[in-house]
């Protein structure tokens, strides 16, 4: 069965802040040395002169654990759910510390979240009810739950976390571009998307490759170029799933 545009939309939400965190994490872990969106790299530092270096540790370490959570579809509604105290703090600091334009920046992150949680609302149903309930239905995304991806893609980002912190610039690397490869392969090897939509997975895994690589020559050039055909054809997916599905009504009903 095909996903509706909520669906894969929810699928899209997850890989991008999946690897929003992730990357922010593991570079702060490595003082600078992986390419990522947010930062801020010298996180550590800054907190250190108050006496807070460990909870910037611990701040880096959480993001990495809930990106690769939604990272790996099996956990992602685990991963939304540790998300939000997360934004909620890191909002509060950006805040605080007068942050210009940050704070605007993780309250989008806190916007894409709550549409997480609100598409896995039946799963939360139990806390608002004295009643036993039900198993909630399933999703049409669950179906990315099970095989070996996911937790091959899990295995890959413990390593990276691992090798973060003896900033070993090319193991680090190496050790990210294989848990996007793998998070991209838990999504595209199982059935449900077409052709289309498995193009603009497997741009939005190589945005992610080319962000890491960015001190190579071209490649921000290379990430902005496919950022732009990846809109462009985020854009015009929901007008040729319409059109698709009108025409398979039409040629429905002449067969009638």
């Amino acid at each position: 069965m095909a996903l509706r545009n909520k669906d894969f939309l929810v699928l899209l939400i997850r890989l991008f802040l999946g690897y929003v965190f992730f990357s922010s994490g593991i570079c702060k872990l490595t003082h600078g040395n992986f390419g990522q969106l947010i930062g801020p790299p010298w996180l550590e530092e800054r907190l250190a002169q108050y006496g807070l270096g460990l909870f910037a540790q611990v701040v880096a370490v959480s993001q990495v654990v809930c990106g690769a959570l939604l990272f790996s579809q099996r956990f992602s509604t685990l991963g939304a759910v540790m998300l939000v105290p997360m934004n909620l703090a890191i909002l509060a600091v950006t805040i605080s510390q007068n942050w210009t334009g940050t704070p605007y920046v993780n309250a989008v992150f806190l916007l894409l979240n709550g549409l997480l949680l609100a598409y896995e609302h039946q799963k939360f149903r139990f806390l608002f009810s004295a009643a036993p309930m039900s198993a909630p239905a399933a999703t049409a995304l669950d179906r990315y739950r099970a095989g070996f991806w996911p937790w091959a893609m899990l295995a890959a980002a413990l390593v990276t976390l691992a090798v973060a912190p003896f900033n070993v610039q090319v193991l680090t690397n190496t050790a990210g571009l294989l848990t996007f490869a793998l998070a991209g392969a838990a999504v595209l090897v199982p059935a449900g998307l077409s052709r289309l939509e498995k193009l603009m997975v497997a741009q939005a895994i190589g945005n992610m490759c080319l962000m890491t690589l960015g001190f190579v020559p071209m490649a921000i050039q290379g990430l902005l170029v496919n950022s732009g055909i990846l809109l462009v054809l985020l854009l015009a997916n929901p007008w040729l799933r319409a059109r698709n599905k009108g025409k398979n009504l039409q040629t429905a009903s002449l067969s009638a």
